[in-house]
């Protein structure tokens, strides 16, 4: 659920365990302290190849809307989830959430708000929070679940000098990090109302270490712009940074791989 111009969104949805993992977790959660009405119109933020909104969000949520749209800002996403998971009362479209213009097409629409690892990857998180509340209707509810560190900008920092150049060339990747307290300042002013603010680290297993590495691969903008005949000396560099890295655990026994990581979840309400 990203909102990063990935190459392949077949490869994206074959790679997202994690994130699948997260969302059950995280809507098991929250999802029952949401005050529901009937016919809700729901908006889910960074919906990537639209699995996990089609397999995870829609059914628990299909008996309770009149409308579910997904919107992310990759064409090539939204194609691929229109055509895959399309239905009556689920649609697909590209929206840029950083966007005023985009945004203010739907102002007033929505009755909740869901967004599922996706405000990692935005830049101006200040304005996306604005035009979240400019989305939704008074007494609207938003769920937001993201990371509050980013493994691959943690990545970016470590690469040596060679790579650099590309590396500027990722454009959507936010280098600003809030604390909780300076996140809690922004969605108040941003017009929310806090139900829940919180963060805790987790882990996650992967079978092998090539597993973990197709995950980064698949969200890894580089490879946008990085020449073909580099791409396997670059995934090399990240194997070597990735394994300097005091984010995984590697059983010497079975090699199963083991990420630590950090969401924050965000349950806000428009008042």
């Amino acid at each position: 659920m990203l909102f990063v111009e990935m190459i392949c969104p077949n490869q994206y949805a074959k790679t997202n365990g994690l994130q699948r993992k997260n969302v059950e977790d995280t809507s098991k959660k929250y999802m029952k302290n949401m005050v529901w009405k009937s016919n809700e119109i729901i908006l889910d933020i960074g919906c990537g190849p639209g699995d996990i909104t089609s397999d995870i969000l829609y059914p628990l949520l299909k008996n309770k809307i009149n409308q579910l749209i997904a919107v992310d800002k990759s064409l090539e996403m939204v194609k691929y989830a229109k055509k895959r998971y399309g239905c009556s009362k689920m649609d697909f479209k590209v929206l840029d959430i950083e966007n005023a213009n985009d945004c203010s097409f739907y102002s007033n629409k929505f009755t909740k708000i869901f967004s599922f690892f996706c405000l990692h990857w935005v830049h101006n998180k200040v304005d996306s929070l604005r035009n979240m509340n400019l989305m939704l209707k008074s007494d609207g509810e938003m769920l937001l679940n993201y990371l509050f560190i980013n493994p691959i900008v943690e990545l970016y920092k470590l690469m040596d000098e060679e790579w650099n150049k590309y590396i500027k060339d990722v454009k959507q990747t936010s280098h600003v990090s809030y604390s909780l307290d300076e996140l809690r300042e922004i969605i108040i002013k941003a017009g929310f109302r806090i139900i829940n603010l919180e963060s805790s680290v987790k882990k996650y297993t992967y079978s092998d270490l090539p597993s973990l590495l197709n995950t980064f691969k698949a969200v890894d903008d580089v490879y946008n712009f990085l020449p073909q005949d580099l791409h396997d000396k670059y995934a090399a560099h990240v194997k070597e940074k990735v394994c300097q890295t005091q984010m995984i655990e590697i059983s010497p026994i079975t090699g199963r791989t083991t990420l630590m990581y950090i969401p924050i979840t965000v349950h806000a309400i428009k008042d």
